[in-house]
């Protein structure tokens, strides 16, 4: 099951902007869910977005409570190399 907190950390590691159709083809979930999670995502004082207006509303996720890089990011930087998958908690 997909998250507002996971779907906000992928957007925030790739910098792209999403819409709900790409979003939820990344997560694999509907692009209703997706839809939703996007509202979430923009709604939540926790998370600093850029979204070009409506019509065909795309979100890029900034940062997520101020930390303008993914936990992955950050955690691979302290541990000086990618973490296997295999200890992934993804």
């Amino acid at each position: 099951m997909a998250s507002t907190e996971k779907a906000a950390e992928l957007m925030l590691e790739t910098g792209e902007f999403y819409t709900a159709q790409s979003l939820g083809k990344a997560l694999s979930i509907s692009a209703n869910k997706a839809s939703a999670l996007l509202y979430n995502i923009r709604t939540t004082n926790k998370y600093k977005t850029v979204d070009t207006g409506v019509p065909n509303r795309t979100v890029k996720v900034v940062s997520i409570y101020g930390r303008k890089s993914s936990m992955r990011s950050l955690q691979n930087q302290a541990l000086l190399f990618a973490r296997p998958p295999m200890l992934a908690n993804e």
